[in-house]
């Protein structure tokens, strides 16, 4: 009978592998935004930004960090390499944005494995970032 009840607890164990497998593990979100407005580019405006996305979608925020913001540390031989870099972690993933203000732009991705809604994501960006979203992708993760 011990050998029957663990082939049981086997097989049920084997059924949830598989269902797992075929059940999204959660999405991922990428915006790029170019045209933004130069008002966008300040690290208080940026922290409250990402935290506001977070009750906007619904997320548990964790620790917050911004970095990037010395603009006398700027090198400007490389403005991609400059501007404010900002990591929201959250209880499920996290929220990372770049923005580099010589160019006036802006790359945000959001990632969970808990899903949200693209739409008031996009929405909630489009309205606060400014600007014009140029590529928008949402990846769902198996």
């Amino acid at each position: 009978m011990g050998i029957w009840i663990n082939n049981i607890m086997r097989i049920n164990e084997i059924s949830e592998l598989e269902k797992d497998k075929h059940e999204s593990y959660g999405q991922e979100l990428i915006l790029d935004f170019h045209e933004v407005p130069k008002e966008f580019f300040d690290t208080k405006i940026i922290r409250k930004f990402a935290e506001e996305l977070c009750d906007e979608i619904s997320m548990t925020r964790g620790p917050i960090y911004l970095w990037g913001n010395d603009k006398s540390l700027r090198t400007m031989a490389d403005p991609k390499a400059d501007g404010i870099s900002c990591v929201q972690f959250l209880h499920s993933s996290s929220i990372t944005l770049h923005a580099i203000d010589e160019l006036s732009r802006v790359f945000i991705n959001i990632f969970s494995c808990k899903n949200f809604d693209v739409k008031k994501a996009k929405a909630f960006a489009l309205e606060n970032v400014g600007g014009k979203i140029v590529q928008i992708h949402n990846i769902k993760r198996d």
